[in-house]
């Protein structure tokens, strides 16, 4: 069994289909049947059912392929590698990143236009998703590095994780909004708008909505989404009051849609909960980056630092203590 026969199989999985995968890699049909029945009598058991519809895999098949394809990305590892011994910078890169302003319109770009200058010949598959989509992914080898909020998904032994920056929440509203022209903002105030914020947000809601219930105030019905985009949008449109993180909210102050809630002006604030995300990088433990992946990972981490992330002078909400309603 050898590495072309690994990926047949793969491809065949993955385009559901003997034809597509003969089109695809220039084999005739005949030829990559062949292929997988003499797998499948190397290893004594069969790994495809095909059908009228194309192929399905067997319980063991879906077994192999997993191993299968973990064993593909190694190989083509290994060849970056010996390709960077020989002073041929090419190879291929792969990166996942969670969606939002800030990420993928500032920071991955910048990061993948510096090591691109310098290698020419290396090829970069970008891709977007929530940490959930995209951590099968990491684990099959086909993304190198993925970037992302550093939450509980992203833990475990297979995984080595690397913290870049603390992303604080802030308070964002639209430049028109009417509680900029007040010097103080009560919570009369916080409460007589909808809210759009994100799910790791929720907390700070729950804390304004608990004390309104205290003070006989009724809140408005919340938005929320697992969508900065559609935080910002709303925000920039409407009265809401949006809580985004940092990095997405400086991108959208500095395009005009919207602008900071100064926390200092909110009498309240020092009872609100302090939210954070970390956000970093993750990769497979059990596998060494390329030297195309760790200069992507430098590249990176040169980016966060020239951007000052840590120490953005943006008034911000930690994380750092819980409320206390008594």
């Amino acid at each position: 069994m050898d590495e072309r026969q690994l990926e047949r199989f793969v491809d065949v999985v993955e385009s559901g289909s003997l034809s597509r995968t003969s089109r695809r890699l220039n084999i005739s049909q005949p030829a990559l049947s062949k292929s997988l029945r003499l797998m499948e009598g190397q290893l004594g058991t069969k790994l495809l059912e095909r059908g009228p519809r194309g192929v399905k895999l067997t319980k063991f098949g879906d077994v192999f392929y997993r191993r299968a394809r973990s064993i593909t990305a190694q190989f083509r590892r290994v060849r970056d590698d010996i390709d960077e011994l020989r002073g041929v910078a090419a190879g291929h890169v792969s990166l996942g990143a969670t969606p939002g302003p800030g990420v993928l319109d500032r920071i991955v770009p910048d990061a993948v236009a510096r090591v691109a200058a310098k290698r020419p010949l290396l090829r970069f598959t970008i891709r977007s998703g929530t940490s959930q989509e995209l951590l099968p992914a990491l684990h099959q080898g086909d993304l190198d590095i993925l970037f992302t909020v550093l939450d509980e998904r992203v833990k475990g032994p297979d995984l080595n994780v690397e913290t870049l920056f603390e992303d604080h929440f802030v308070l964002v509203v639209n430049r028109r909004h009417p509680l900029l022209s007040k010097s103080e903002i009560t919570l009369a105030d916080l409460t007589a708008f909808r809210w759009a914020f994100l799910q790791d947000a929720s907390e700070l809601w729950q804390a304004v909505d608990d004390i309104a219930k205290q003070h006989q105030l009724v809140s408005l019905g919340p938005m929320q989404s697992n969508s900065v985009v559609f935080v910002r949008t709303m925000v920039a449109k409407s009265d809401c009051i949006g809580v985004l993180p940092s990095y997405a909210a400086e991108v959208s102050v500095e395009a005009g849609a919207v602008t900071f809630i100064p926390l200092e002006r909110i009498s309240e604030h020092s009872v609100l909960p302090r939210l954070v995300r970390p956000m970093g990088v993750v990769h497979a433990t059990g596998t060494d980056l390329t030297p195309a992946g760790e200069a992507l990972l430098r590249s990176i981490k040169t980016v966060c630092h020239e951007l000052q992330l840590v120490r953005k002078g943006v008034p911000v909400i930690t994380r750092q203590r819980h409320l206390n309603h008594s």
